[in-house]
């Protein structure tokens, strides 16, 4: 039995050597999905979007990190040296950051699914989500620099190194400094789009002619989805110094415009009724606004326009195009007479 007790236990044996580290993994994997199993039957009692995100994103890194703190007891058991000592401890610690991160991913997709409604965000809530997610990138900025200094600390040699490094750190923060401006002021820059909500997940805007979404705000960069879904991917210091159209500051609805040059003659009633008739079968009207005015009177003819509301930019820009189209056949048909034209003059009048 002290035999049998000697092999199994043994430090010097090589059986327990490859057993012990065996059932270390085996446990931690075998806790890993029990925790697993009950958070699923849960979820399947009592559906929630949290429980959906943990199982989603947080079943990897869980199966990685418990077995391996586990197995760390293990590996100081049979003292195998202070190489697999810090190589396990290094693992430790970027396993505990994959779960970190995971969280902020897990918790990022918890507040988009409250404040999404159909796919689509309310206008009010858009900045909730931009925060959030400009938060989430620098969480991660920080538990990567954390993981990677406490690996570099635990090292005896490159803590040495780190102690020798410190001792210039007033010549290096000033060359970092300097080579870090247009990181830093990016970095400042995004803090304040982020807080003064100059720009949003989801509004609409005009950037250097281009209209399209913001669809994501990093801590470098903004990225624009253009109407033909190309995407304009804009350094954070450039809102800083250029100005740009947003379309959806505080609010998504606008108000929509097409102009028109007709003759003197042309009786604008008309027109008004023409486009109420088109904007009362389009669903992309909003039914809150409709105008006809006469903005201009030239020396050849009269400028008109048409105003009408819709819910967002995007709607904007296709009812526009539908009604110029629409009203231009309208007119063609109706009174063609009345359009723009350059006569010529009659030489024999004069």
């Amino acid at each position: 039995m002290e035999t049998f007790s000697s092999l199994l236990f043994g430090k010097e044996s090589w059986l327990a050597f490859i057993v012990i580290p065996t059932l270390a993994i085996l446990l931690g994997l075998l806790i890993s999905w029990t925790g697993s199993f009950i958070l699923r039957r849960s979820h399947k009692r009592h559906p929630s979007v949290l429980k959906e995100q943990f199982l989603k994103l947080l079943k990897k890194p869980i199966y990685l990190f418990i077995p391996l703190l586990l197995l760390l007891p293990v590996i100081s058991y049979f003292n195998l040296g202070i190489l697999w000592d810090k190589l396990l401890e290094a693992l430790i610690i970027l396993s505990f950051s994959w779960v970190l991160i995971a969280m902020l991913y897990v918790m990022e997709e918890v507040v988009k699914q409250k404040f999404t409604t159909k796919d689509r965000y309310i206008a009010s809530d858009r900045k909730v989500i931009t925060q959030l997610r400009f938060l989430k990138s620098i969480g991660m900025v920080i538990i990567i620099t954390i993981a990677v200094a406490s690996i570099l600390w635990n090292i005896p040699g490159v803590r040495q190194l780190g102690n020798t490094i410190l001792t210039s750190a007033g010549v290096a923060g000033i060359i970092i400094g300097v080579a870090a401006q247009k990181s830093i002021a990016n970095l400042i820059v995004g803090f304040q789009m982020a807080f003064t909500q100059a720009l949003k997940i989801d509004d609409e805007v005009v950037i250097e002619g281009e209209f399209g979404k913001i669809e994501d705000v990093t801590l470098t960069y903004v990225v624009v989805k253009t109407w033909d879904w190309r995407r304009l991917v804009l350094p954070l210091n450039y809102f800083n110094d250029k100005p740009f159209v947003n379309w959806t500051f505080n609010s998504k609805p606008v108000i929509a415009s097409v102009h028109f040059q007709m003759d003197y003659t042309f009786p604008v009633n008309e027109l008004r009724k023409k486009l109420k008739e088109i904007l009362l079968d389009d669903p992309l009207w909003d039914k809150k606004k409709m105008d006809v005015f006469v903005t201009k009177i030239k020396d050849r003819t009269m400028e008109i326009r048409t105003d009408f509301s819709v819910e967002n930019a995007t709607n904007a820009w296709n009812l526009r195009c539908k009604v110029r189209e629409d009203l231009m056949a309208f007119l063609q048909n109706n009174y063609p007479d009345m359009l723009p034209k350059l006569r010529r003059m009659d030489t024999n009048t004069i």
